[in-house]
């Protein structure tokens, strides 16, 4: 059988679909698996055995553009689509594919229970495809079920009659050594982006944080993203930047708390595989590091119902802890992790 799975989205998606993939795959080793990947996740699949193909598509596109890229795809002829992504143009892709069957995951509002949620996808999904598992998460979460991403995109394998097993783990391609730091510090990582700041926590209390590292055992490093200059303007101009270009020099740092601003996927991968611990809010790099196998603390935000988004988006099968913004004692717990 040749499949064709479309995840044009984050990072942290494609982590959780991956061992779904793999699951695929290993219980199904006749199959081709394809994947429809965004400019982003591609980074992830690189070099993995267990997917035949990626499809990197590009979501800076014309009309004229995107039918051509359409038609062509149409020419690969797949047996199975399986849409797991929740963007216009994966459904664009799903339904205009000439794949012999289709299948869909199409996931409700979590905020409130609405009749009308999504429900333009709904009447077109019946129309195009053959499979559709529909997850309302407001009423699950009611009622306390599962919501989790991976297991739903399972539910949906099943309901495809396709052969899988759920005990599957996370399988990226890692690097071969891990850095070390000199005085045989151990290795901290802190993912830092825009979601520290909050109404319950600022830029003081993140200092105040890594005040309460013990600097003698750690070697504390702060990775950032492209919203991180915009809120910790004290942080970046009281300790030492280091970029991709510097990035070979790390491991003579004698430096306690460093930045590596906006490192390239290969490095930022290189540095989570290579801590004892990231702390993070809840994003992508809490996936980065599960597939690294490396322990995690996640900061959920208490504005954004914190335990639905834990229940969907938890790690798949790896050490973390959860903790909340607005915890009074969050650094002191953070801290603890370490000791």
């Amino acid at each position: 059988m040749k499949i064709c799975i479309s995840r044009m989205d984050k990072m942290g998606d494609m982590i959780l679909s991956l061992p779904a993939i793999k699951s695929l795959k290993d219980c199904n080793p006749n199959f081709i698996i394809d994947i429809l990947a965004s400019k982003q996740n591609t980074k992830i699949l690189d070099k993995i055995g267990y997917i035949d193909q990626i499809i990197k598509i590009d979501d800076n596109f014309t009309i004229v553009k995107l039918i051509k890229q359409i038609l062509n795809f149409r020419k690969s002829r797949y047996d199975l689509f399986i849409n797991l992504s929740p963007s216009y143009l994966s459904y664009f892709y799903c339904f205009f594919s000439n794949a012999k069957k289709k299948a869909i995951l199409i996931f409700l509002s979590r905020y409130k229970n609405s009749y009308f949620s999504k429900v333009l996808l709904r009447i077109l999904s019946n129309i195009f495809c053959n499979y559709i598992t529909v997850i309302n998460r407001y009423q699950r979460l009611k009622k306390n079920k599962e919501i989790h991403q991976t297991k739903m995109i399972f539910k949906l394998f099943k309901k495809c009659n396709l052969k899988y097993t759920d005990k599957t783990l996370i399988e990226i391609k890692l690097p071969k050594t891990k850095i070390k730091i000199t005085n045989n510090r151990l290795l901290l990582v802190i993912h830092i982006t825009e979601r520290w700041i909050n109404k319950f926590y600022n830029e003081d209390k993140f200092l105040e944080l890594l005040s309460l590292i013990p600097n003698k055992k750690y070697c504390c490093v702060l990775t950032s993203d492209a919203t991180t200059k915009n809120k910790f303007h004290k942080v970046f101009n009281k300790y030492k930047i280091i970029n991709d270009n510097k990035f070979q020099t790390l491991s003579t740092i004698d430096d306690q708390i460093i930045i590596l601003d906006k490192l390239n996927y290969k490095n930022w991968l290189q540095i989570i595989y290579s801590s004892i611990l990231v702390i993070t809010p809840e994003c992508g790099c809490s996936h980065i590091a599960a597939a690294s196998r490396i322990p995690v603390s996640i900061i959920y935000d208490p504005m954004n119902l914190p335990d639905a988004i834990h229940k969907e988006y938890a790690p798949w099968r790896s050490a973390y802890h959860k903790f909340i913004f607005s915890d009074n004692n969050l650094n002191k717990k953070l801290i603890n992790r370490l000791i």
